[in-house]
């Protein structure tokens, strides 16, 4: 797993929970899946009524770069008494902090990839800390493009994945102030080594450990964690990778990004994404940054610097439902190479989302996009950001 792809992990899983709970009602009773407030297919009550007792859960994964796969998760919600006093004080509430939620997650995909580990997402003191952290061992197989050849090259990389993630809010404000650390421990090998003989450089393969220590400035007014429709989150992060960190490499990366939601008016809401990423030094292959868009698979088009932007419409049909259309084109430039592909790869593509769990603000749902190479399909937990 890298840095890229960790993002929200505990929110995602929750997410799934949400999303395919009504496969547990043997467990619960049926109207805890009715919203009292207008009687549609809810699942707020039956997640935060169970905030003390652990529930498996059924996992997918639809990312190209893998194959369609899933797995389970044993989950332990944590909602504070406030949080429970005010959600059953007034049903109509819509809560602006998500509740902490430990986890134990294993999955499998079609290529024969395969993840497991520990996390633990939480929001503290009201919200003035947040906090993500987890130990994952997991085995993918996946391709590497070099340079700009459209030649794939099938390899796998194994090992361990440790992460500590802290940001801590400025006073009263929207501001954070944060830091995490990263380990990897890794083990890459190619599926074809005569195919890379003269190609690509025999140290891509073998053991090595990858770690940082990152300082990072954020501003975030969003009005839900889960599935925001107003608000910015914006940041600047810079990722020291070195031997003083317990890393096998030395290079910094650096990133700034900003994700703004705008509601036009009752019906329709534009966002926009905007992400920049550059690494300074020597970076394993895999660490380099990628486009990250939906309709691209994970680390298909990779270098040294990275910039993408993203704009998508939604258009509510009434409090449940949700139509949208996106677009995005994304860059990547190379600076150790002459032959670096740095055409602008563009995306479209469309999908909805139903608000599962009301009192949580969280949506769930279905995008299908196009991007160079192939039409993909994404089941998608809260935003797509």
């Amino acid at each position: 797993m890298t840095a890229n792809r960790r993002l929200s992990l505990g929110i995602n899983l929750l997410a799934t929970c949400v999303l395919l709970g009504s496969s547990t009602t043997v467990f619960a009773g049926f109207e805890d899946f009715i919203d009292p407030l207008d009687g549609r297919l809810d699942a707020s009550q039956w997640i935060l009524n169970n905030a003390h007792g652990f529930m498996p859960v059924p996992l997918l994964v639809t990312d190209p770069s893998v194959g369609v796969g899933g797995g389970a998760a044993v989950l332990f919600f944590h909602e504070t008494d406030e949080q429970k006093a005010k959600r059953q004080a007034d049903i109509e509430s819509v809560s602006d902090i998500p509740p902490s939620v430990t986890g134990v997650v294993g999955l499998a995909t079609s290529n024969g990839s395969k993840l497991g580990g520990v996390f633990h997402s939480g929001n503290w003191m009201n919200d003035r800390v947040r906090y993500l952290g987890g130990l994952f061992g997991a085995k993918f197989n996946l391709k590497y493009y070099p340079e700009a050849q459209s030649q794939a090259y099938d390899y796998d990389i194994g090992g361990l994945y440790f992460f500590q993630n802290i940001d801590a809010r400025i006073q009263d404000t929207n501001f954070f102030l944060g830091a995490d650390y990263t380990l990897m421990r890794s083990d890459v090998s190619f599926a074809t080594p005569k195919e890379l003989v003269g190609v690509l450089p025999a140290t891509l393969s073998g053991k090595g450990q990858d770690a940082s220590i990152a300082l990072k400035f954020t501003y975030d007014n969003r009005n839900n964690q889960f599935s925001p429709d107003e608000g910015t989150k914006a940041g600047i992060k810079t990722s020291f990778h070195d031997k003083r960190v317990g890393s096998d490499f030395n290079y910094t990366e650096y990133q700034a990004y900003i994700n703004h939601y705008q509601p036009i008016n009752g019906q329709w809401t534009v966002a926009v994404r905007a992400d920049v990423k550059s690494i300074d030094g020597e970076a394993p292959f895999y660490a380099k940054p990628f486009i990250d868009l939906r309709g691209i698979p994970a680390m298909r088009y990779q270098g040294d610097e990275m910039g993408l932007a993203e704009v998508q419409v939604n258009y509510a049909l009434d409090s449940r439902w949700t139509l949208l259309g996106f677009t995005g084109a994304g860059q990547v430039k190379d600076n150790s190479s002459q032959n670096t592909d740095e055409k602008i790869h563009q995306t479209y593509g469309g999908g909805f989302r139903y608000l599962v769990a009301r009192q949580l603000g969280f949506k769930a749902g279905i995008d299908v996009a196009k991007g160079p190479d192939e039409w993909t399909t994404y089941i998608q937990f809260g935003s797509a950001w």
